[in-house]
């Protein structure tokens, strides 16, 4: 299998607000080839408790109805070949307003919201779209980069130069987003396309990933475990969690891994 996913409560919270799934839709085109679509979906909900878990869950369970509806329900490749930026923005404007109506009618669960990172594979080409600070990463060639661009306090004070790099990481707000699903009436995805190569591998996490491992010891874990087309993806998984849970486990973990091949 060339994906997985796997979500941990972590060390400190009581309940995992993270909610995550990834799945491959396959079929057969009329002139006998096979076809593959598939979904990385990641949401880091917040508001605590219920409110957090359900945030996440409804995000994640509008963009996967969405995506069976579509595929399901008519010319898979149709649905595949359109402009799933759109597919995307429309999908977010349905699930903010499904967490933001619930929000305002439940006053226990006011002010609750969720992260976003979605990303859709077909053929060689990558549909990406994220809300808040969860991210993916692109491995190619030995070369490991961000792919997304937070929607966070710290992330502004980096575009404007007011902070490093460094002192970002330290930051005391490092976890104050700028923009969150369901917390106001409406809010816009950042979506992008871009190819894939075969031997990519691609990474989203939430930030109880990011904020308690080093970039890097992820970076020779995916170089050295999730390049080999023999690799067990699990594992992989399962490593990336321990290592953010030996750096404190102050959050909730989740990681969608996904390699590239050849279709």
């Amino acid at each position: 299998m060339n994906f997985f996913t796997l979500s941990h409560v972590g060390q400190v919270r009581p309940n995992n607000e993270d909610y995550a799934e990834s799945f491959q839709f396959k079929w057969c085109t009329h002139d006998g080839k096979f076809q593959t679509f598939t979904a990385l979906l990641l949401a880091d909900g917040m508001g605590g408790a219920a409110a957090g878990e359900f945030a996440s869950s409804s995000v994640i369970k509008t963009f996967k109805d969405a995506l069976l509806q579509n595929l399901l329900n008519g010319n898979p490749e149709t649905f595949a070949t359109s402009d799933l930026r759109k597919f995307i923005t429309d999908t977010v404007h349905q699930a903010n307003q499904a967490v933001y109506q619930k929000a305002q009618a439940t006053p226990e669960m006011e002010g609750m919201g969720s992260t976003l990172v979605v990303a859709l594979i077909y053929q060689d080409m990558l549909t990406l779209g994220h809300v808040g600070d969860s991210r993916a990463y692109l491995l190619r060639e030995g070369q490991y980069k961000q792919i997304t661009r937070d929607h966070s306090f710290v992330q502004e004070l980096l575009d404007t130069g007011r902070i490093t790099p460094e002192q970002a990481a330290r930051h005391p707000n490092k976890n104050v987003i700028t923009r969150a699903m369901g917390v106001s009436a409406t809010v816009e995805p950042d979506c992008k396309q871009m190819p894939l190569f075969v031997g990519d591998v691609l990474l989203l996490c939430s930030d109880g990933l990011t904020g308690y491992s080093d970039e890097k010891a992820v970076y020779r874990l995916l170089r050295d475990k999730a390049t080999d087309p023999n690799s067990n993806f699990r594992a992989v998984c399962e490593q990336l969690i321990e290592m953010a849970n030996g750096g404190g486990g102050g959050d909730n973990i989740s990681v969608c891994l996904y390699r590239h091949k050849s279709f």
